[in-house]
């Protein structure tokens, strides 16, 4: 029933928004406009990251995250992240998929969502992951953007119609971890961000490939 419903709402929408194609952000002339949670500009690290390129890190101290976890990225448009690219309209262009690189010296197994959200930071929603994140070595992190994904949280009504208005004009990106159980001192710990990226998931970009060869069989 989900899938019927979300199906006809996203046909019968107006887009607002121009749709976005895929972007990668890989940082390798700069930090580009993303931010530390505090909005302060990140920390420039030319090499090292899992690719021995370029990479962006933050700083923060866990003890101070709040019950949602706290920020530790930012990409957002109103500060003109990577030049808006990842801004707009997701479904239009079939874009379901964010990865990134990652790594922490936490010391223990982190938490890590990501928060996804329009420009003016509401609606939004959240993705966890399905385990923790180990402390001390880069990792590629992926997050689906589908109402069936039950590691989504939308904050309000957890209806199709809410997810699709996020969805049709995304503004925000925000990384966030979690407050490790039990801490009650600060811990300050570093954070590392690489090679953000949207695309559309292996099954939607098949189905976006049978959608444009029906097309062009139509238009024969």
């Amino acid at each position: 029933m989900k899938a019927i419903i979300l199906t006809t709402l996203a046909a019968a929408t107006t887009v607002s928004m121009a749709g976005v194609t895929p972007f990668a952000e890989t940082f390798e002339t700069g930090t580009n406009g993303w931010l530390m949670g505090t909005f302060v500009a990140p920390n420039y690290q030319a090499s090292g990251a899992l690719d021995g390129s370029a990479y962006i890190s933050s700083t923060a101290d866990l003890n101070s995250a709040g019950p949602f976890g706290l920020t530790v990225f930012r990409g957002e448009d109103n500060f003109d992240a990577s030049g808006d690219a990842f801004v707009g309209n997701y479904l239009e262009g079939g874009m379901d998929l964010i990865t990134f690189d990652f790594r922490h010296n936490a010391g223990e197994d982190l938490g890590v969502a990501l928060r996804v959200a329009s420009s003016n930071n509401f609606p939004g929603f959240a993705v966890e992951l399905p385990g923790l994140v180990a402390s001390g070595e880069w990792v590629t992190l992926s997050f689906e953007l589908s109402f069936f994904n039950p590691l989504l949280t939308i904050e309000g009504p957890p209806t199709p119609e809410a997810f699709e208005m996020v969805m049709v004009a995304v503004g925000n990106l925000q990384v966030s971890v979690d407050r490790p159980d039990g801490l009650t001192t600060p811990l300050v710990v570093d954070f590392d961000l690489d090679n953000v990226t949207v695309t559309p998931t292996p099954s939607s970009l098949a189905l976006l490939s049978i959608g444009g060869l029906l097309a062009t069989r139509r238009r024969r």
